[in-house]
């Protein structure tokens, strides 16, 4: 069951947006859809075995109720869709990373709360402890993400050799010709060689399934009359080009990382626009 996708749920509203667009994406590619719901043991030493086996109990309950809820809204929306569903005991983040070694998924798919709404949610917490530890990286789309398209994607560049490893990433899961967009963002107005964009367009082209490329760059500004931070820029660069999807390469020293002052979770919390695939630079295909 290779061509699949996991999609962890606590039932929230961010959660199901991740869903419905991973419902949208497998119907799209003929895939299969997992969801999957954990819950946490219930242990207090300071009451009885009676009373903690019947919270076990209503916890196990409860969450069978959500879930066949939830198959039931799902398959209303999706009736040709193949999906499975469970609800697992344990912690959730050691849960998906056990299922993701059995290599049955291309793509895990998370909520976030994303556009400056943090909320300590469950799902949105392990979305960011996830993109540092997935080995296929997470695909994150944020809760007011609606309408699915998947014809346009960006990729943050700096004319790395990790950003092809990203892009490899992403095109050997999806295997479909999409449109491509490099998204660069400049400080101190210093832009790029002209050349130098066009050689590492050519590269691209010739090493990917890319129907068209094209190139789009914005200046960080930072001052009191007008601000313009990275995080901005990107939004910027994201409703000019009308993006889809944006790819995004992470390790501690990478471009992206490097663009963020503050942490990698808090940049996602407060920035997430659209669905963003993060994948480590150490993964490989």
């Amino acid at each position: 069951m290779k061509n699949a996708i996991l999609v962890p749920t606590d039932f929230s509203d961010n959660a199901w947006t991740a869903i419905m667009y991973a419902a949208n994406l497998a119907t799209k590619h003929n895939w299969r859809l997992h969801v999957l719901h954990t819950y946490h043991e219930f242990s207090n030493a300071r009451v009885g075995a009676k009373f903690t086996e019947e919270v076990r109990a209503s916890m196990s309950e409860t969450a069978a109720q959500n879930m066949e809820k939830l198959e039931t809204d799902l398959r209303a929306q999706f009736p040709e869709l193949l999906f499975t569903s469970a609800c697992m005991l344990g912690d959730l983040s050691k849960t998906v990373l056990d299922l993701l070694q059995t290599d049955q998924y291309n793509f895990l798919v998370m909520g976030t709360k994303g556009a400056g709404r943090i909320k300590s949610a469950t799902i949105g917490s392990n979305t960011f402890e996830l993109i540092k530890k997935s080995p296929i990286g997470v695909l994150a789309v944020p809760e007011a993400y609606q309408n699915f398209r998947l014809e346009k994607i960006g990729v943050l560049t700096n004319f790395k050799e990790s950003e092809a490893q990203l892009l490899r990433a992403f095109t050997a899961r999806i295997q479909a010709t999409l449109d491509l967009v490099l998204l660069h963002v400049t400080e101190k107005e210093e832009s790029p060689a002209a050349e130098d964009i066009e050689f590492w367009k050519e590269q691209v082209v010739q090493r990917f399934p890319v129907r068209n490329i094209d190139y789009c760059e914005k200046n960080a500004v930072y001052r009191l009359d007008y601000n313009m931070p990275v995080p901005k820029c990107i939004d910027w660069m994201i409703e000019k080009m009308q993006i889809d999807l944006l790819l995004v390469s992470y390790n501690r020293k990478s471009f992206f990382a490097q663009l963020f002052s503050r942490s990698l979770t808090k940049s996602i919390a407060h920035n997430l626009l659209i669905p963003t695939f993060f994948v480590r630079s150490d993964i490989k295909v």
